[in-house]
Parts: structure tokens; sequence; C-alpha cells
């Protein structure tokens, strides 16, 4: 069994390639990282590699993602502390430990539609006692209308468009991040202002699961 020395050794040469391969620039981010240990939300068998730069699979033909998209995803969130965010598709719940940390005593909302996963993620957030989130059951697609509107929404799996129902539940001022179009995805951040949706940015070059659920369903 591994020492914790061991596995800071490992997030030591995982953050020096990050930063060295321009994926991990803010040191709030980093910090995160580092408190929000990977091998604990990865299955058993690939504890090992829970600290290479690539994605890891679990259940339901479902991946844990690279550790520089995570790092690029949340840095272009900008996420301040007290923020309410919604995170479609908890996986294993890392990228949500890691927003959870960011928003300090803000909150996470995170919605699975694999139950599976859903408790999987719940059980490793637990583990590190994070309190500020909550794991929901549901078809991302439709997001959480109850507890709308939010500062942030993340979508972690490849949509053809972003659902129209998620930008309604998105704040005025608030920024949404999505891997949005076929293969390969753009990574997309958008920006809800009074007069409409502006787009910040268009990274290609990203590979992600396909966002499943009613609205993509019915297309």
């Amino acid at each position: 069994m591994e020492t914790n020395k061991t596995y800071q050794k490992k997030i030591d040469g995982l953050i020096s390639i990050m930063k060295e391969s321009g994926f991990l620039n803010d040191k709030k981010v980093e910090l995160a990282i580092r408190k929000m240990p990977r091998h604990e939300f990865v299955p058993l068998s690939n504890k090992d590699e829970a600290y290479e730069d690539k994605p890891i699979s679990i259940m339901k033909n479902q991946t844990i993602s690279q550790p520089s998209v995570v790092s690029r995803m949340t840095e272009l969130l900008d996420i301040k502390e007290g923020q309410k965010i919604l995170e479609i598709g908890s996986g294993s719940g890392w990228q949500t430990a890691i927003l959870s940390y960011l928003v300090g005593d803000g909150k996470v909302y995170t919605v699975e539609r694999h139950s599976e996963l859903a408790e999987f993620a719940k059980k490793n957030l637990e583990k590190l006692r994070n309190s500020n989130v909550k794991v929901i059951f549901g078809d991302g697609n439709l997001g959480l209308v109850e507890e709308a509107p939010f500062d942030r929404i993340i979508i972690t799996a490849a949509c053809k468009k972003v659902p129209d129902i998620l930008l309604e539940q998105l704040s005025v001022n608030g920024l949404l991040i999505a891997p949005v179009g076929g293969y390969p995805q753009s990574l997309v951040l958008l920006k809800k202002t009074n007069q409409g949706i502006i787009e910040m940015q268009n990274q290609p070059g990203y590979v992600f699961v396909p966002l499943l659920g009613k609205i993509d369903e019915t297309k």
C-alpha cells in the first residue's frame, strides 16, 4: 500500500506537467487539486493511475476527466467563494470536490443520470467531508429548476448544443462551460447578460463522453 508521501510526490509530478503544458495557471485551482486527492475518486483497480494526466474509465461507460481538462474548465469558470454552482454529470465526484473547495461557504449541486454513479460520487465526497455538496440522481439535461438561478454551470459531457433550459437557469452575469459539438468537441464558455448570451471562449480539440437524457433522446 502506498503512503501519503508517495501520493504527494505523484501529485507534485502531475501539477508540474499541467503547469508546463499551460493547463494550470491559477493558484487557487492548484490548491483545490492538491486538497481533493484524485486517488480517492478512482476505482480501487486504478489507484496507481490516479496521478497520470489521462481520463480513467469508471462504470456505465463513463470516465473521470483528464486532470488538465478539469483544471482548464475550472479556471475558465472563474469561481468565487459563496457562489451557487450546478454541475451536470457527477461522474466519480472529483470535479465536484474541486468546485466545492473553491466555493467555500457556497453550494454545489451535481446531477447524475446513473444511480450507481450518483452513489459512487456521494460516497467519495463523504470521505472528504464535502458538506456543501448535494448529489442528485436525475436527468442533467433538465438542470435543477427548483434551485435556480446558478452563478456557474458546468457540463461535463459533450452536447450538440447547450440545452436552452440550462441557460434559463443561469443567473445574469453567470458563466456556463460545456464541451460542444461532434467529435472532437470545443470547450465553450458562455456568459449570460441582460442583452443575451455571449460566447467568451471557444477552444477546440477536446473529447468527452456524450450528454444523454430526455432532450437529446427525443431529437
